[in-house]
């Protein structure tokens, strides 16, 4: 079986210190992305608890993203 090996993530957060904490913890060789870098705004977190509203952020970038 193919492994693809990641080189480019979307860190789904305009939190500057979010996006800041989990950028460093990811290999220096990986692209990163935030969504004001390809100018997606945030969706409205309408989930009733933090997971539900990451999964929605999660597929809502997904899809603005490509």
């Amino acid at each position: 079986m193919y492994k693809k090996k990641i080189t480019k993530i979307l860190i789904g957060t305009n939190n500057i210190g979010k996006f800041k904490e989990i950028k460093d913890l990811l290999p220096k060789k990986v692209r990163i992305f935030s969504p004001v870098s390809l100018k997606i705004r945030s969706p409205k977190e309408t989930g009733k608890s933090f997971q539900e509203n990451s999964y929605l952020k999660a597929e809502y970038f997904s899809k603005k993203s490509g």
